[in-house]
């Protein structure tokens, strides 16, 4: 092995930190942990119990009380079981001396001395005061819902997104002959954050980082990609995640072509200081650390920094769309981080999205359309009145629609070329398209070979081939993404990435 192939293998293994080891660390493990439950007990009381919390990557947090616990009474002595218990937030302090805070909590007592505990998300905080429980804790009543003033989070792939690189550039021995033989350096790039800012909210993605020199026989630095999104009018925990998180999840998937995991959430409360590591449904607990060959496997379509683009504004126009119900954000964000989806049910929800987003920017033509088709229905109508028989006349009625005709043809033509990449040819070249277009009556162009497809899957007259239909599905994706990024104003270089790393 020469000292070129040497040092490169060196240089390879320098920046690289021990899987277990990352930058972004938990708090707090997925695992069981001893706690105390300060329960709720008749008006505005509480009482306080051992039990125990437990909480994983992927699940709603649960947990178990024991003791004399809370119960009501049918009359003196007489108890029915099961007894619940719903509370806006429930609190408890953990054996580590932790806080703890379950939202949206269940309290199911089966017997006189043991409850069962869920929630949809689960608070941990590190204890602030030594000798007692944080005097928030038994502030915050049954009713309230606690306020997110920040969070910080993780999504795989984020790194790919940023577009810009933790470390400037790097030193190394033997790699030029005028470097010093003893000196393995890394200059940290200063401009890898960015931060975008409303009067509502603010948007820092950049990165969180590590050194260890420690004993002098190792020397590594290391980074996990971070955002955050600082909330000037605080919001409870699920507005955050619908309104903010999980539309950066959708769109960094999008940019991908792949479904993206949210690694870590934690949050900082109007209501007491420090940050509180979440747990629940959607969050793997796996904060990973960023390295060059990952972000180049994701092929993302938008590098925010390069391209100019303001990740906040990306999440505020997905959200508006959201709102207002937009088809092809409706449709394809219902089934962007589903993996194993079957390409039958794909194809149709991709074919519905494409239609769907036509028919939203053609509805002003289409009214138009519309209320000269109705003019000239009413004239038809009228010209033949008195000239036919009553049931004549209600049968016409009834069988001339009210609305113009409309074709998915029309709609797939429009939305596949009215991209700066046209597919049309790639689709006619499919194994599913060809055979189509074969068959009697033979459809005449690739848009109504999928018409097609499209009413014989939708109607059960016929299925077709898995891996044919997937042929499909692959190109569709493409041109619903590109779609996708141009309706949230990315400019036509990003759009047209979507369909340049395929």
């Amino acid at each position: 092995m020469n000292h070129h192939t040497l040092g490169a293998k060196l240089f390879e293994g320098l920046f690289k930190l021990p899987e277990q080891v990352t930058p972004l660390k938990l708090s707090y493990e997925p695992d069981d942990y001893l706690c105390t439950w300060i329960l709720p007990h008749g008006e505005g009381e509480t009482i306080e119990l051992p039990g125990n919390l437990k909480v994983l990557p992927m699940r709603p947090p649960t947990g178990v009380v024991y003791g004399s616990v809370p119960l009501e009474s049918h009359s003196k002595g007489v108890f029915s079981f099961p007894q619940t218990v719903q509370v806006t937030a429930l609190t408890g302090i953990m054996a580590n001396g932790g806080s703890v805070i379950l939202l949206d909590a269940s309290i199911t007592y089966w017997s006189m001395g043991k409850g069962h505990i869920s929630g949809s998300a689960a608070l941990l905080g590190h204890g602030r005061d030594i000798f007692g429980w944080p005097s928030s804790l038994k502030q915050l009543g049954r009713n309230t819902t606690p306020l997110v003033s920040s969070v910080k989070f993780q999504i795989s792939a984020l790194d790919a997104i940023i577009g810009t690189l933790p470390i400037k550039s790097v030193q190394t021995p033997g790699r030029h002959r005028e470097n010093p033989t003893d000196l393995w350096s890394a200059t940290v790039n200063l401009e890898a954050s960015s931060r975008w800012e409303t009067q509502e909210t603010s948007l820092h993605v950049g990165y969180d980082g590590r050194m260890n020199t420690a004993g002098g026989y190792e020397f590594t630095l290391a980074y996990s990609p971070v955002a955050s999104f600082k909330i000037n009018n605080h919001l409870p925990l699920r507005s955050v995640m619908d309104e903010l998180v999980e539309p950066l999840r959708r769109i960094i998937s999008i940019s991908t072509g792949a479904p993206q995991d949210l690694t870590y959430l934690s949050v900082e409360l109007d209501s007491s200081r420090g940050a509180h590591q979440v747990f629940g449904t959607g969050i793997t607990q796996n904060p990973f650390t960023s390295s060059s060959k990952d972000v180049r496997s994701k092929n993302s379509a938008i590098l925010a920094r390069a391209d100019n683009l303001s990740l906040l504004d990306l999440v505020l126009k997905w959200r508006e769309y959201t709102a207002e119900h937009h088809p092809l954000v409706e449709t394809y964000g219902s089934m962007l981080h589903v993996a194993d989806q079957h390409p039958r049910s794909r194809f149709l929800l991709l074919i519905q999205a494409l239609e769907g987003l036509h028919g939203h920017e053609t509805r002003d033509d289409f009214e138009e359309r519309k209320q000269k088709h109705l003019l000239k229905r009413k004239s038809a109508i009228e010209a033949i009145e008195g000239k036919v028989d009553s049931a004549t006349l209600s049968y016409l009625k009834k069988s001339i629609s009210k609305s113009p005709p409309t074709s998915l043809e029309s709609a797939l033509n429009a939305t596949v070329q009215g991209l700066p990449v046209n597919t049309m040819d790639r689709l006619a070249k499919t194994e599913l398209v060809t055979d189509v277009m074969s068959q009697s009556p033979t459809p005449t162009t690739a848009a109504s070979a999928l018409r097609v497809v499209r009413n014989n899957l939708a109607h059960g007259n016929r299925g077709y081939d898995a891996h044919e239909l997937d042929e499909v599905v692959k190109i569709l994706e493409l041109i619903v993404r590109g779609h996708s990024l141009r309706i949230l104003g990315c400019p036509e270089s990003v759009v047209k990435r979507v369909f340049d790393r395929t």
